[in-house]
């Protein structure tokens, strides 16, 4: 653990100095130093506005992210337990996943207005394919050992599906929910420059246009902080929910 924190600090200071040595080639009105830019985050924080967008854009970004996941656990499940429904039902997934969600904005924010609504339905939708087609492939992958072993102890479905699909789906489910996570948060930052008054995106677009470049790298650094810190929680509740993988990794690692 040590060792890993470690090898942030060090992945972290060197964006640090890449972003000091890229200022000095640019006008400093533009791109401040990294000095310059913390100091302007630390002093809005002090203040009512920042920490205002922060939560609005924390709210819908997880909101979105559970109701997506929830969303998605049933339907993942069943089509990937079920080939005959799979047959039917997949082929609409296969269709419809690589269509950019973000062309339906105009259409949600019509539908549902300019409130939290529209951003937290984005997100959702985008995970709710994610995490679907996901789940679905996970299923399909359980070694057929273990299904074998399952079956010699005559299961009745839920005990099936809680001692041996689930838990062989949430590896991939944590790892697809870290993956999505720069999508969800893109989405995020376009969402809420789209009708919208809140949220950090909101915030960066706005003191962009008012030429407040130190303003604009703080709410910048507040995405990115947001980001880490929902990438990190993902990583820890993985680690209480998949122990047994935890304990693979450090075997292979010794």
């Amino acid at each position: 653990m040590t060792k890993k924190i470690f090898q942030y600090m060090v992945a972290f200071v060197t964006i640090l100095l890449l972003w000091q040595l890229t200022s000095v080639f640019f006008d400093k009105n533009f791109l401040p130093s990294p000095i310059t830019a913390l100091q302007a985050f630390v002093e809005l924080l002090g203040g009512r506005e920042l920490l205002r967008h922060l939560w609005a854009s924390c709210y819908r970004i997880v909101i979105g992210t559970l109701i997506g996941l929830i969303a998605a656990m049933p339907i993942g499940l069943l089509i990937g337990c079920n080939k005959k429904i799979d047959d039917y039902f997949g082929k609409i997934f296969d269709i419809l996943y690589p269509i950019p969600k973000v062309v339906f904005l105009p259409i949600i924010v019509v539908c549902l207005g300019i409130g939290d609504e529209p951003k937290i339905f984005l997100i959702a939708l985008v995970l709710f394919f994610q995490l679907s087609l996901t789940i679905r492939d996970a299923v399909r992958h359980i070694p057929m050992e273990l299904i074998n072993s399952m079956e010699a102890l005559n299961p009745n479905r839920f005990q099936y599906l809680s001692h041996l699909v689930i838990p062989s789906c949430m590896p991939e489910i944590f790892s697809a929910l870290r993956g999505t996570l720069g999508i969800s948060t893109a989405l995020l930052f376009i969402t809420e420059n789209f009708a919208s008054i809140t949220g950090l995106g909101y915030f960066i677009t706005k003191s962009m246009d008012a030429r407040r470049f130190e303003d604009m790298y703080a709410g910048i650094l507040s995405l990115a902080l947001l980001g880490v810190v929902l990438y990190v929680l993902i990583h820890l509740i993985e680690r209480k929910v998949c122990r047994w993988k935890c304990l693979e990794t450090i075997d292979k690692d010794e």
